[in-house]
């Protein structure tokens, strides 16, 4: 009799500390985009690829019938504006990459979610069998951008450009800077109608990686 009720009490011990969501606040950054250098800058084939794998990631998590921590009362297929607010910058790489992470949270529901029933009788059914409009808010920034959800350097965050003014002087940085010099420089032959030879190098990293990524894209198509 005492084992049956420990095992009882252990298994309403387990019950009683479920965990239960009752919602999540994402984070989220771009897909890989084209080079700034060559404006406008766009999301890519690949960069659409990785958001649309990441909404799916969280929709396995969060939001499918079977979830693995399903949000409580969150609908599992037919998307409700009102359980979900999606916004980004208004800016065609960061609007795009919100519309292709909500898309995977909530792909098609196919014919038969996917249609209404009018008051003649008749049956419509919404177009690319189901697909499911998500509406993409605006976030603006301002000079209280540190207390704002939406936060980088280039919207007026002081501290991040302190910050990253200061890693420009630090030993790690200069370090770095000499023992990459070669590498860059042997990038040369690909960028070298964007940069010149005195901005091919660490501290150029990100906007010339991003253009070699980008030339070698196109290259290959």
């Amino acid at each position: 009799m005492l084992p049956q009720l420990l095992l009882t009490t252990l298994a309403l011990l387990h019950i009683s500390q479920a965990e239960t969501v009752l919602g999540a606040y994402i984070f989220h950054r771009h897909g890989d985009r084209t080079a700034k250098s060559w404006p406008p800058a766009n999301l890519t084939d690949l960069g659409y690829s990785q958001v649309y794998s990441s909404g799916d990631y969280y929709r396995n998590r969060w939001i499918a019938a079977n979830a693995t921590s399903p949000i409580y009362g969150m609908s599992s297929d037919v998307v409700l504006n009102s359980q979900l607010a999606v916004t980004a910058p208004a800016d065609t790489v960061l609007q795009n990459s919100a519309a292709g992470f909500a898309q995977a949270l909530y792909p098609p529901v196919g014919a038969e979610l996917g249609s209404q029933m009018l008051r003649n009788g008749s049956t419509v059914s919404s177009p690319m069998n189901g697909f499911q409009l998500i509406p993409i808010g605006l976030t603006t920034s301002s000079a209280d951008s540190e207390d704002s959800a939406w936060l980088q350097s280039t919207t007026g965050c002081g501290a991040a450009t302190i910050s990253s003014n200061e890693y420009f002087t630090s030993p790690a940085y200069n370090s770095l800077l000499d023992s990459t010099r070669g590498f860059y420089t042997s990038l040369s032959p690909v960028i070298n109608t964007t940069f010149n030879t005195t901005s091919i190098s660490y501290k150029n990293a990100y906007t010339s990686t991003s253009t070699v990524s980008s030339s070698i894209r196109t290259t290959n198509r």
